[in-house]
């Protein structure tokens, strides 16, 4: 028991750095960094480029990543945040969900360049080695000085918040940034230093941590999620609560391994975390309140016409059904439904997030409730039974939605981002995982489905019933908008208090919202069972999840063509496209998803108010006043001769 206790006080010291950091910056900016195990991965691959890539002396490499490399990349953070600053924390939490996007792909760009540097091996900064801490304990030198040094820095952090010029600003920040201000503390430069030095932490946790896991992309930002929990332990402003929470998670994990590293042992141990974060947020509840509340509430432009946007969508419907499988090749054609079935997903996000304010990570884990709910029982039924299969997946759907949204719902802006991100992390690691529910790596078969005498076992016929799914949610989504449920969802968004004080009840409207959504959102899954024949649980995990969000805030936060664009994403992942563009195509989504995240009604709007100063410029250069010849008269009428 001893060696799992040294372990887990190895491993917690590691988060512990990395909770630090989070509180450091949420608690004096009010940013939570969702792109903080993006930051530590990163730096994590800049170090083994500095010392194993390039052969730089370790101290060296150490100086030139925690004094030069993480400092510019904190500096570039706080600009950006800093430009953010009056924005709502929907467009700061985009941002950042943006930001870990953009590290995890410039990762993959720069330091993965082929299949066998996606796992590289880090060996420890510290001395070779162990020493015997009891007669059958033995400690290396490298897990005694991860614990010494997150100590060492926790203290440090402490110290110089508690007797430090500097700390003492960063609290009067934090009490009141108005009243700082009077008394002249600069609450830009207290912003510098935090992000430096949360950016330093990230850095120094990423190599410890890279260390005992290696470097391997896929999880490295996932295993500083971890730090989320602990963090929200100490009610992202308590120092001490955050180190405390992260060492007993650590000592936790590792204690359930000494008692089971397999079955159903060795995936709550997995999903500990997750589930950590999701309880804390829901026992905190209110009591968990924002440093600062956004001071520009975003919202979308007002449609003078819907009548419009029924016949332009009734239109391009009638076009698609028309058009699609004359013109598209098959493969086409099978690419286009799956796309279509992606949208009704797409359009869920538009409902919630661009909607009615609340920003859900988890849309892809209810489309694979109702997926798997649909291949499971088309598998034991029969074809015939593929609509009992969607309803099973919405009966299931629904209530499981329930379950995350009566509790998280009382939650807002910030909080509600993470308990959705950690319902979706359970579903992954627990749910997913499973593979008698999901059939494992290997997933589950949909090769025939039948709605009455009609068989979807062909790309035409699926395009088909994906076209009409897509066709008829969107319209009865513009129908909800802009009828009385449209407007009371703009109210709750725009001004919760208004529309309590006016009887509109908050819970109950975003909770049928929350679940009306999951409905639709299985539905969709199930269609995308039907087109990809085989349903594996990586086509719903929280990584879908997040780029499903990212295009949709491309295309359109609170427009349904948001969700189409956001389709179109889709469709380009599954044509025969050149190389290139399949890999710098995430790099561009991240880029663009941090360039107009403040523009809720997406690329679009942002082209063609572009569009609209280019041509007012030209007008006015044109309409500039010519400068008179000299020698000429300046009357416009000719001068006649005198007779």
């Amino acid at each position: 028991m001893l060696q799992f206790i040294v372990l887990g006080l190895f491993a917690g010291s590691i988060y512990a750095l990395a909770s630090l950091g989070i509180v450091l910056t949420y608690k004096t900016t009010g940013v939570f960094n969702f792109a903080y195990g993006g930051i530590a991965m990163f730096c994590a691959y800049v170090f083994w480029q500095l010392r194993d890539g390039w052969g730089l002396d370790q101290w060296i490499a150490i100086p030139l990543l925690l004094l030069v490399i993480a400092p510019l990349l904190g500096l570039i953070l706080e600009l950006l945040f800093r430009l953010l600053s009056q924005q709502s924390a929907e467009v700061q939490i985009v941002v950042c969900l943006g930001v870990l996007a953009f590290f995890t792909t410039i990762v993959n760009l720069v330091f993965v360049r082929h299949p066998d540097d996606s796992v590289r091996n880090l060996s420890t900064v510290f001395s070779h080695g162990s020493f015997g801490l009891t007669s059958n304990v033995s400690v290396t030198w490298n897990e005694a000085g991860t614990f010494i040094l997150a100590i060492v820095m926790g203290l440090g952090l402490y110290a110089m918040q508690r007797w430090t010029r500097l700390g003492t600003a960063m609290r009067a920040v934090v009490d009141n940034r108005d009243l700082a201000g009077l008394i002249a503390v600069n609450a830009r430069t207290i912003g510098r230093a935090a992000w430096i030095i949360s950016t330093v932490f990230a850095a120094v946790a990423g190599v410890l941590l890279s260390v005992q896991e290696n470097l391997v992309t896929y999880v490295l930002p996932f295993l500083v999620i971890y730090s989320f929990a602990p963090a929200v332990f100490g009610r992202l402003t308590n120092l001490g609560l955050a180190f405390a929470g992260s060492l007993t998670l650590g000592l936790t994990i590792n204690i359930l391994q000494k008692y089971g590293s397999s079955g159903s042992l060795a995936k709550f141990e997995t999903s500990l975390p997750y589930l950590a974060l999701f309880v804390l947020l829901v026992v905190y509840g209110k009591r968990l309140t924002e440093v600062k509340s956004s001071l520009r509430a975003t919202t979308s432009r007002a449609v003078a016409d819907p009548w419009r946007g029924y016949v332009v969508g009734a239109v391009a419907l009638i076009l698609a059904l028309v058009l699609g499988p004359q013109v598209f090749a098959d493969s086409t054609v099978g690419a286009l439904a799956q796309a279509m079935a992606y949208g009704v997903v797409a359009i869920t996000v538009v409902v919630l997030t661009g909607w009615t304010g609340q920003i859900s990570i988890a849309q892809m884990s209810f489309a694979g409730v109702g997926a798997f709910t649909t291949a499971h029982t088309v598998a034991s039924l029969g074809a015939l039974y593929f609509p009992l299969g969607v309803l099973f997946g919405i009966l299931i759907a629904v209530p499981v939605s329930l379950l995350v949204g009566i509790p998280s719902l009382r939650l807002s802006g910030l909080f509600l981002a993470l308990a959705t991100m950690a319902f979706a992390l359970v579903m992954d690691s627990i749910v997913f995982a499973s593979a008698s529910i999901s059939g494992g790596l290997t997933g589950l078969d949909l090769t025939e489905a039948k709605l009455g005498p009609i068989s979807f076992d062909t790309a035409t016929s699926q395009y088909y019933l994906c076209a009409v799914a897509l066709g008829v949610t969107g319209l009865f989504a513009l129908w909800l908008r802009h009828g009385p449920v449209g407007r009371r969802l703009q109210m709750v968004r725009d001004s919760p208090n208004a529309a309590a004080t006016l009887g509109a009840s908050l819970t109950v409207t975003k909770l049928a919202v929350f679940a009306a959504c999951a409905a639709i959102a299985a539905v969709g899954g199930a269609l995308l069972a039907v087109t990809q024949q085989t349903v594996i649980p990586a086509n719903f995990s929280f990584d879908t999840s997040l780029q499903l969000l990212l295009v949709v805030v491309i295309g359109g936060r609170t427009l349904i063509s948001g969700a189409v664009i956001a389709a179109g994403f889709y469709v380009v992942r599954l044509l025969p496209v050149p190389a290139t563009v399949n890999k710098y195509l995430p790099l561009g989504i991240a880029l663009a998803v941090i360039a107009i995240a403040q523009e809720p009604d997406g690329i679009g709007r942002v082209m063609l108010n572009q569009f609209q100063k280019s041509a007012a410029l030209l007008y006015r250069i044109g309409r500039r006043p010519r400068t008179p010849v000299a020698g000429r008269t300046s009357s416009p009428q000719a001068v006649r001769p005198s007779v």
